[in-house]
């Protein structure tokens, strides 16, 4: 499927006709232009062209470039139907992209769809989607063209011009457009017939046909959708129709819009069909001669059409050849998906031909020559990051609008006024995009120092690589708790189970096999292939990896909706907090819009002075506010050792009220020590201690601290111990939980296997047991001695293993071989609790954090360690108390038990989610394999640096140290940065919403506005600089000491408050200002300038802290920056600055009048905050 959606560059026969036809069309512009030169003067054609209008150009240029973004907004249409989300400048990019290889390589429009097709899919999003996509847009292009070219022959034949060949022509190409836009449709995801098939033969048809069949029916055939689309193809033909008609204007000449429309219509015949690209020269001709019809001269004709030309064809040229290098070499980036199509039924000896490999491996060099072709996710560079973050800031609706409304005023001629608002504009772009890269960059340094690793076969050695410098060819060792860094085909697999539920919805995890399957397999009937992103869960392979980064399975659909990161609660308050800004814009930008021109007002000055409300009003340095704050959290944090994975997550840790914790490592010290080494008796035994040594010396698969604590035992205790041949094993797993090693010892007439697990476990396929030499049978007396000495030491808070042995046959053994045991002795461990975490677990609890033990151990053990560190219990619930539990009841008893015991991996999940259900906002931290789908299930996850791959990818934050105080300083810094980011939100929800409502009011009735846009603009520029500080603001500790989360309705409740007192206190300063200084606009303007910016200022330090503002000391660059912004904005009506901005100095009484309206201000807001905050903690409290 990906080979058809290949858009590489021409093959050698195409590339001549290509461009010849690129010759042939400027010989035929050449000679259009030399002809008419010959019937018009070359003088006036000169002087029609150096006269165009250029406020009619500018418009021209804007309906033009608003063609490429209905173009790419009908892409998101689609796309958003089929369940993917496309950003605007993500789709007007494909507009242009499809622009330039629909010039470059002239076919009607298919090729640059076939290019579009490429890119999408290359980015991530599913086939049958991106074929969809491809059959609407095509389908609804027809239809546009099908309704626009009738419309354009009957105006032709009502105006006498419809000559025979125009009306055959047109008809001809209209019965074309509605035989596809009818076809398209239907035959878009029906099987492949007969004929289809041998269509596959051509090269072009092969990608067509793909395409096609790959689509969804039901998005080709909804009518809605359909619709839709038809409607942007429609607008996309009228836009172009209308630049057309701004041109004629621009170089002198008014022509009634329905001619102009008719004419183009009727050329676009040419420049859809022609032979060379964009129709070049025919259309020009045909334009030239049919917009003679409307009665425009030639000269002006020819004008108007060549500057159509450049600004349709020749200047959209370099960026879309630029975003177009990608689609063209398509073909070379994907290689290795077209020399190993279908790697899981190929021969190993051909597949490592192909990837010119070899069972040991590839050479560094050879590796290296190979990392440039593998896409990895896309990484761009600093230079692209700052640029496509100034677009993102730049691209923001009410931005575009101000920026569109400087150009009206360039128009105007109000050069001044419009250059200060691009300028203040280009400014707050600039300083949001700066400090956005700057903690994007901080941030990812900060994830390499837990990249998930992989070993390799380089150089004839085995390597420890970055499981991203993986590149086809190479072979990769894998053992139980692997993260699979590429798709590829198993070389070697002993016991390989892995999780591919990420990849394929399967439950339980799949084994795997170095086998050949069929090359019509599906992708869960590959049972000899390991896929990208998946988990090894138990057992040992190798792997040759056959495709890497953006060309795995888990590639193509990466970018996709449905690997997004699940929303956390504190974006979701974000996202209702823009609604609510929205709609209060809305409203407020439409009512002084209506007003404002109601009342005769400039339309000029109104326009801007609506659009400088509603950006005032925009948070529009939330992100940046967010980004820094959240980055500055992550770098403090990485200071103290705990690394941020996923950024959002931070605000999580500080909401977060219940953590969940295995004990070994957490609460205890993660260095087991085995203790002894004892018989069935209880006695010690060094039998018992070289079996176990054997079992956990010469296994190869999930290497544990109890098998190196075994190790460095029996050195200590028995140097002398001799070894033994290993002749094979049974892997350990979380199911069977033992371990099994097949060994034949020297002088032993027949191998042994040796079994190690947990307790319950290895006595489950034990049938003797052996006491001194003698074997007997395991009675029921038996094993209720042994459990009882199990209990014994489980309590005094031993961790105990069995150990069981039998002898074998044969040289091979397999799970099915673990039964008839004799069940040799016990293996005791020991790991104290960590010094200081009685203390770490109160500092917990007084930050209202409660903690939860989730473990895997047996009960008695596990309740020992949990008194020992100070956790209460007075119930334990087990593993198998919970698989009898419906959903409701484990909802009921979850938050009220803190241990939990025995539980399986899936039972963890089970806690958390039930906890969650409670209104919980839930932590786990662990670090092992059974551990992911509960790291995966909490709002907080939490790993360690030496955890298993998979249970690091899973994980939110990763601790560089094993320490429950790093979670408390994580949660401290989760705090921070929550409360600062909410400290913009209720700056931006009082004195903004507060003074844009004032001014918004103020235009009604006072006979000029109150301030100009510029102003506007100026004061919010200037109010910014200071709230950037609130990034590294001091916190209170009393704040800190509670988890807090997001509340929607107290932000609602802030704003009206907030935003009616600073209302009042500006129509307080209306009434003053006007009895000080009359209706004088200037000086009124300058006073209000002053008294709203100083009180956005004050409102920072009030709304900063819920104690009094004089007794909490803010961030030092807040009060600086703030009192250097008071000050330069009482002196700015003083200097030659302040005049560019038609402010005016101020007399003394109205500046001091400003003053105290402002310190009563503060005042007020200061008694109502302590109010307000005491009321909501109130309203908190159960």
């Amino acid at each position: 499927m990906h080979d058809a959606f290949d858009s590489s560059a021409p093959t050698e026969h195409a590339r001549p006709l290509i461009w010849l036809s690129w010759l042939l069309g400027a010989a035929m512009l050449g000679a259009l232009v030399v002809g008419i030169l010959q019937l018009a003067d070359a003088s006036h054609f000169a002087l029609v062209l150096s006269q165009a209008e250029p406020a009619w150009l500018l418009v021209a240029i804007a309906l033009q470039g608003l063609t490429y973004v209905v173009q790419g907004q009908l892409y998101r249409q689609v796309l958003t139907a089929a369940g993917t989300s496309l950003p605007l400048w993500d789709a007007t990019k494909l507009s242009l992209t499809k622009l330039f290889i629909d010039q470059a390589l002239p076919s009607s429009g298919f090729s640059g769809a076939v290019a579009v097709v490429a890119l999408l899919q290359r980015s991530g999003i599913a086939a049958s989607q991106v074929s969809s996509c491809f059959i609407v847009s095509v389908s609804a292009y027809f239809v546009a063209y099908l309704l626009a070219l009738g419309a354009a022959l009957f105006i032709a034949i009502d105006s006498g011009h419809g000559s025979l060949a125009v009306i055959a022509t047109s008809a001809a190409f209209m019965l074309f457009c509605g035989l596809m836009a009818i076809a398209a449709p239907l035959i878009a995801g029906l099987p492949q017939g007969a004929l289809a098939r041998r269509l596959q033969h051509v090269r072009w048809m092969q990608r067509l046909l793909a395409m096609v069949f790959a689509a969804e029916p039901r998005l080709t055939r909804n009518p809605r959708l359909l619709s839709w689309a038809s409607g942007y193809s429609l607008l996309i033909v009228l836009l172009d129709a209308l630049t057309l008609w701004a041109l004629l204007h621009a170089v002198g000449h008014a022509a009634p819009f329905a001619g102009i429309f008719a004419s183009f219509m009727l050329a676009s015949v040419l420049r859809s069909v022609g032979i060379v690209p964009g129709g070049l020269g025919a259309f020009e001709a045909a334009a030239v001669a049919t917009l003679s019809w409307a009665g425009v001269p030639l000269a002006a004709g020819l004008s108007a059409t060549l500057l159509f030309r450049v600004l349709s064809f020749w200047l959209p040229m370099l960026p879309g050849f630029w975003l177009s290098r990608d689609a063209l070499r398509a073909g070379a980036a994907d290689h290795h998906e077209t020399v190993t199509p279908d790697y899981w039924s190929q021969p190993l000896d051909e597949l490592y031909a192909s990837l010119k490999s070899g069972p040991g491996g590839l050479a560094s060099d050879a590796a290296a020559a190979r990392q440039p072709s593998v896409r990895r996710t896309y990484r761009p560079n600093l230079a692209r990051q700052f640029g496509a973050s100034l677009l993102r800031q730049l691209s923001s609706p009410l931005v575009l609008i101000l920026l569109i409304g400087a150009l009206v005023a360039l128009i105007a001629h109000d050069w001044l006024d419009a250059l200060i608002v691009l300028a203040i504009v280009i400014a707050s772009a600039l300083v949001g995009s700066l400090h956005e890269v700057r903690s994007n960059r901080a941030i990812a340094r900060l994830r390499e120092q837990v990249a998930s690793r992989a070993d390799v076969w380089r150089d004839g050695r085995l390597q420890s690589l970055a499981a991203d410098e993986v590149v086809p060819g190479d072979i990769v060792e894998l053992s139980a708790g692997s993260l699979i860094p590429a798709d590829g085909r198993l070389v070697e697999a002993r016991d390989c189970f892995v999780n591919q539920a990420l990849l394929t919805g399967e439950t339980f995890p799949v084994q795997k096999q170095a086998i050949r399957v069929a090359s019509d397999a599906a992708l869960v009937q590959r049972d000899n292939c390991l896929f990208r992103g998946t988990s090894q869960r138990s057992g040992t392979a190798r792997l040759l990896a056959v495709r890497c980064g953006l060309h795995t399975e888990l590639g193509h659909i990466e970018r996709s909706l449905v690997l997004r990161p699940p929303e956390t609660e504190f974006e979701r308050g974000l996202r209702q907090f823009g609604g609510l800004l929205l709609r209060v814009m809305l409203v407020m930008v439409t009512a002084v819009l209506g007003l404002n021109l109601f009342l005769d007002r400039p339309p000029l000055d109104t326009l801007m002075f609506a659009i400088a409300l509603a950006v005032g009003l925009s948070p529009e340095l939330l992100p940046a506010i967010l980004s820094a704050t959240l980055s500055a959290g992550a770098r403090r944090m990485a200071g103290r050792g705990v690394i941020v994975r996923h950024l959002n997550a931070i605000e999580n840790l500080g909401a977060m009220d219940t953590l969940c914790t295995d004990k070994t490592g957490t609460l205890t010290r993660g260095v087991v020590a085995l203790d002894g080494a004892l018989d069935a008796d209880g006695q010690p035994s060094t039998r018992v201690l070289r079996m176990a040594w054997l079992n956990a010396s010469l296994q190869t698969g999930l290497r544990n601290p109890l098998d190196e604590a075994i190790g460095d035992y029996a050195r200590d205790k028995a140097p002398a111990m001799t070894g033994a041949d290993k002749l094979d094993e049974v892997p350990y797993d979380f199911v069977r939980k033992r371990l099994s090693v097949l060994l034949r010892d020297a002088g032993e007439p027949t191998p042994r296997l040796i079994c190690k697990g947990a307790l319950d476990n290895v006595m489950q396929v034990s049938a003797f047991v052996q006491q001194g030499d003698a074997v007997l049978p395991l009675t029921a007396e038996r094993r209720e001695a042994l459990a009882a000495r199990f209990a014994a030491w489980s309590a005094a808070g031993y961790r105990v293993l069995g150990l069981a042995w039998r002898s074998m046959e044969g040289e091979r053994c397999t799970v099915d071989d673990e039964q008839a045991l004799i069940f040799a002795g016990f293996l005791l461990f020991f790991d104290p609790p960590e010094p200081g975490v009685r203390e770490e677990l109160a500092a917990l609890r007084e930050l209202g954090v409660a903690v939860k033990i989730i473990s895997g151990d047996n009960r008695l053990i596990a309740r020992q360690v949990a008194e020992s560190v100070g956790i209460d219990v007075e119930r334990v619930i087990t593993g198998a108390e919970i698989g009898q539990m419906r959903d409701e009841a484990l909802i009921n008893l979850a938050p009220r038990v803190s241990l939990f015991a025995e539980v399986d991996p899936n039972q963890k999940e089970r806690i958390i989610r039930a906890l969650q259900k409670t209104g919980h906002v839930v932590g786990f931290l662990g670090d092992g394999i059974n551990d992911a789908p509960a790291l995966h299930a909490a709002d907080v996850g939490i790993s360690v640096d030496n955890a298993v791959d998979v249970a690091k990818e899973a994980a939110d934050f990763v601790l560089l140290r094993h320490e429950l105080g790093l979670v408390r300083q994580g949660i401290d810094e989760g705090r921070r940065t929550f409360a600062n980011t909410l400290k913009y939100i209720y700056l931006t929800t009082s004195a903004n919403f507060g003074n844009m409502i004032s001014m918004a009011v103020a235009s009604f009735f006072l006979p000029f506005l109150p301030l100009l846009a510029k102003q506007i603009l100026l004061n919010n520029f200037l109010s910014d600089i200071p709230a950037i500080g609130i990034a590294g603001d001091r916190v209170d500790a009393d704040w800190s000491r509670t988890p807090h989360r997001w509340d929607i309705g107290e932000v609602r409740r802030f704003m009206i408050q907030f935003g009616l007192i600073s209302s009042a206190f500006d129509l307080l300063t209306f009434g003053v200002l006007l009895y000080l200084v009359g209706e004088h606009p200037e000086l009124f303007r300058s006073g209000w300038f002053i008294e709203s910016l100083i009180t956005e200022l004050v409102i920072i330090f009030v709304v900063r802290t819920h104690k009094p503002f004089y007794r909490s000391r803010p961030g030092r660059f807040l009060l600086v920056s703030s009192l250097l912004i008071a000050l330069l904005t009482v002196l700015l009506p003083y200097t030659p600055v302040g005049g560019w901005f038609a402010l005016q100095p101020l007399p003394a009484t109205v500046l001091g009048a400003v003053l105290l309206i402002t310190l009563l201000y503060a005042a007020c807001s200061e008694w109502t905050k302590q109010r307000f905050f005491a009321q909501a903690s109130a309203s908190r409290q159960p």
